[in-house]
């Protein structure tokens, strides 16, 4: 036990994770370690009426497109549990990830914890079988996945716009999400329902 305990802390010690305009960058570089990941923070807030309108305008048509296109679009319940974790756990291998940027594939338990813990979750359906999730805490974005199957249709944006919407309807006007850069399909889909990228986060470790 105290050998895996000193080999951790030794991995704990040797990774930096640190904004890209941090005044150490420079000096770990220079020190020996090197870059090894990159991350993303994104925002989008409504500041105004006019905004937020035109923001709710935009997200019911991401919507209305997936369900014109056959895909029920709804709030997840706890009996959506076993479907989230089976979704989650076959979505999530394929994502990219760093030492800032991972996840660990939610369970039935967690996800029927989700509503006393604050979060909500959103979810497209093919039939019956899920193929879309969303989930966060207020503004908060937690993930989002889709299934392989059904990638680069729109499925993505429309459980994110689902989210928001109940979001900004329980009052919210500032929302924040996040991801790794070479997760290239998540970062457009964010930007694709007006979120702007307004942080970059390197993981850096020794080689």
């Amino acid at each position: 036990m105290s050998e895996l305990r000193h080999s951790l802390d030794s991995v704990l010690l040797e990774t930096h994770v640190l904004q890209d305009t941090d005044p150490d960058l420079d000096r770990l570089l220079v020190d020996g370690f090197a870059v090894v990941g990159e991350s993303w923070g994104a925002e989008l807030r409504l500041d105004s009426v006019a905004q937020v309108d035109e923001a709710v305008d935009a997200l019911r048509e991401r919507v209305a497109a997936a369900e014109q296109a056959g895909l029920a679009v709804r709030e997840l319940h706890p009996a959506d549990a076993a479907a989230i974790a089976a979704l989650d756990a076959a979505s999530w291998a394929d994502v990219p990830s760093t030492p800032a940027t991972t996840h660990s594939p939610t369970t039935e338990a967690e996800a029927r914890a989700w509503a006393g813990r604050g979060r909500r979750g959103f979810g497209a359906f093919d039939g019956d079988r899920l193929v879309g999730l969303c989930v966060g805490a207020g503004g908060d974005n937690d993930f989002i996945v889709v299934a392989a199957t059904h990638r680069g249709r729109g499925l993505g944006a429309a459980v994110v716009a689902a989210w928001m919407l109940a979001a900004i309807e329980a009052g919210e006007r500032a929302f924040t999400v996040g991801g790794a850069a070479e997760n290239v399909r998540s970062l457009a889909l964010v930007r694709s329902v007006g979120f702007r990228v307004t942080e970059r986060w390197l993981s850096l470790q020794r080689p």
